[in-house]
């Protein structure tokens, strides 16, 4: 059984977060993790436009397109 989660794209504003897991090739895998999505780091959405989602991870903000947020699964903090 997988480890349950939502891709990180249908996050709403103001939304928190823990990543869990991150899907797709070896390189992106990596090139997500070096910008620090790692599994157990919280995240928050902090807007969405035009596709693209702006997420703070570990004090900074990131920039990413909805095809990358898919490959990111977090769960909703309770």
């Amino acid at each position: 059984m997988g480890v349950p989660g939502v891709p990180i794209s249908m996050m709403r504003v103001g939304e928190v977060g823990t990543v869990v897991s991150i899907s797709g090739k070896e390189d992106v895998r990596r090139f997500l993790n070096e910008l620090g999505f790692t599994p157990g780091t919280e995240v928050r959405a902090v807007s969405q436009a035009g596709g693209n989602i702006i997420l703070e991870v570990k004090d900074s903000k990131i920039a990413i397109d909805r095809h990358m947020a898919n490959r990111i699964l977090f769960c909703p903090a309770r």
